[in-house]
């Protein structure tokens, strides 16, 4: 019997795609699959949200109507498979730098692809949506790449370390004129220049934009830590280039448009701008645990806003009343 009495479990990805296949765990880099051998799934995830740390066994098993037994079984499971969050017997105040590099790696590698698993590009894959939805994605990118000088700007303006600052200032160099790629490509897809520059952004497009400004405000670490979020992933790039090529051909737009987006994402690639956490940390052996934690929180977060950047981009220019490119309200509007 686990010795556990209060299970919390590691913060891990979920994946299926119907009720009917295995359920696959991501943790990190590790990959486990679930099959349904007793039970059913809808008792395995009302169970899951209970391991928070914050209920012990005996409640897991009144609140979910599952066996203490059973509970404890799966406890145990877990464990084993390292799922189970651990922590110190005493509050430690620091962590060491190579450990919290790799896991920030590891972790924005498994986010990422959580991101590229959204629905919004399972449906474009199925020429499900309007192609309107595809053209408001190319609009709502060419925002997000637009705001780059703006948020590593803020993240330089309140860096404290002279390094630091040094690597932001020549990223910021990097990243500053990029969003003429995606201009370009809308351009060659049909919607005017002038259009393009004039267009405001939808709310889950400036919410994204105005979190990278907040967390460049608090903690320069958290930003460089969300770097290894937004920045390309050079493990995925070839299987990305191929999907959204092929959703280009669905919809019939051409394909020399798709120069300046890869163009983009190359460069990135090949400036490494994914290293740039590595690169701040190289003189450093250890890292407080209150600005990790907060680091680590920060990402999460952002995660979550590249989510909610996708929904809205379904919501709003799958509407056949909305206008494209999304126009600001003046005073003459009202």
């Amino acid at each position: 019997m686990n010795t556990i009495k209060y299970p919390r479990l590691r913060h891990f990805t979920m994946l299926a795609n119907n009720d009917k296949e295995a359920m696959h765990i991501v943790v990190g880099t590790e990959h486990f699959e679930l099959n349904e051998l007793m039970g059913d799934r809808n008792s395995f995830l009302n169970m899951k949200r209970y391991f928070d740390g914050r209920h012990s066994i005996p409640e897991i098993s009144s609140l979910a109507n599952i066996s203490v037994n059973d509970i404890d079984s799966v406890v145990t499971v877990f464990e084993e498979l390292g799922i189970i969050r651990k922590e110190p017997l005493e509050r430690t105040q620091t962590i060491p730098k190579n450990e919290f590099i790799s896991r920030v790696n590891d972790t924005c590698v498994m986010w990422q692809r959580q991101i590229g698993y959204h629905r919004l590009f399972n449906l474009l894959s199925s020429k499900t949506l309007r192609k309107e939805v595809l053209i408001g994605l190319l609009l709502e990118t060419y925002h997000y790449v637009r705001s780059a000088p703006e948020h590593t700007g803020t993240a330089l303006v309140h860096c404290k370390n002279e390094k630091w600052k040094n690597i932001l200032t020549h990223y910021l160099v990097d990243e500053y004129d990029h969003a003429d790629f995606y201009l370009d490509c809308l351009a060659k897809s049909g919607i005017a220049r002038e259009r393009v520059l004039s267009a405001h952004p939808l709310i889950g497009t400036s919410s994204l934009i105005n979190m990278l400004n907040d967390i460049g405000r608090k903690s320069t670490l958290a930003y460089l830590a969300c770097t290894n979020l937004f920045e390309a992933n050079k493990y995925d790039f070839q299987n990305s280039k191929i999907v959204i090529e092929k959703i280009f051909e669905l919809y019939g737009l051409p394909a020399e448009a798709l120069h300046g987006p890869i163009s983009h994402i190359e460069m990135d690639i090949k400036m490494n701008h994914k290293s740039l956490l590595s690169e701040a940390l190289e003189e450093t052996e250890y890292l407080d645990i209150d600005e990790v934690n907060f680091a680590i929180n920060c990402v999460h977060d952002l995660k979550h806003a590249f989510d909610q950047f996708h929904d809205q981009i379904i919501q709003y220019y799958s509407d056949i009343s909305n206008y494209i490119p999304r126009l600001k309200v003046d005073y003459f509007s009202l």
